[in-house]
């Protein structure tokens, strides 16, 4: 019977490792080579790269206060508002970027609002921005969150009999002690946005991500001239996850 439950535990590897294998046996180092040198894609990783990074400091700069109140804080509707930080996870995310679409789209008041002033909330980077950060920001405070809630509430407690106020507790006690945890998060959000596809696609085609980049030349050069750039990705994503697990491991 261990040995049943050990081959049905190994079973989940086996199906995400698999097509990944595939997908390296069956391409040449020289073709991979050559997808590093497209301009193209170079063009889109570094879109891909800017926007990633923005929107991680973003997730970083408004998630940490969200998931330390949501830690520490017990109050009415606050199950409502986690349920409400999953739906982007949950979403189709082409749901997701049609919402942000028909919200600040260019033939909305807001949009037009912003176009007035010379601000391109669409097909910019600051649409890859919005629709990566939509989708993402659920992952960085539910990282921290999770962090939040392991720091002890005797350091709470001591904090406030000291003189210490909330800003105190949230810089000087819990934010050093999860550290782990957040590094974890910035990890995933960062990786979670280079990969964004759906509502990055609706909000802002262009300039083209890694993602959108992928998916044209799919579509113009079929499964032959994609497998390279895929498995640049593939590598890219398997180190991202590498060094987010260790950061798990250490907190």
């Amino acid at each position: 019977m261990p040995t049943v439950l050990v081959l049905l535990a190994l079973m989940p590897f086996i199906y995400i490792a698999a097509p990944l294998l595939h997908m390296f046996a069956s391409v040449k180092g020289t073709d991979i080579v050559a997808s590093l040198s497209n301009q193209e894609m170079i063009r889109a990783l570094g879109t891909s790269v800017l926007s990633a990074a923005i929107t991680t400091l973003l997730a970083l700069l408004f998630g940490l206060p969200t998931a330390f109140l949501l830690a520490l804080k017990r109050f009415p509707g606050r199950r409502l508002l986690e349920a409400l930080l999953l739906l982007p996870m949950l979403l189709p995310p082409v749901v997701g970027g049609i919402g942000q679409l028909n919200l600040y789209g260019p033939n909305t008041g807001i949009g037009a609002l912003f176009a007035g002033h010379g601000i391109t909330l669409t097909n910019s980077v600051i649409g890859i921005v919005l629709a990566q950060t939509y989708i993402t920001s659920p992952f960085m405070i539910l990282a921290a969150q999770a962090g939040f809630e392991e720091v002890p509430k005797e350091l709470h407690e001591a904090t406030r009999v000291l003189g210490g106020g909330m800003w105190n507790i949230f810089w000087n006690v819990s934010l050093p002690l999860t550290r782990a945890a957040i590094g974890a998060g910035v990890l995933l959000t960062f990786a979670r946005a280079i990969g964004e596809f759906g509502a990055t696609m609706i909000v802002s085609y262009h300039p083209y991500t890694l993602p959108v980049d992928i998916w044209v030349q799919f579509t113009s050069g079929g499964m032959n001239q994609i497998i390279p750039i895929a498995i640049v990705v593939a590598v890219f994503a398997l180190l991202v996850a590498l060094t987010s697990s260790l950061g798990r491991r250490k907190h």
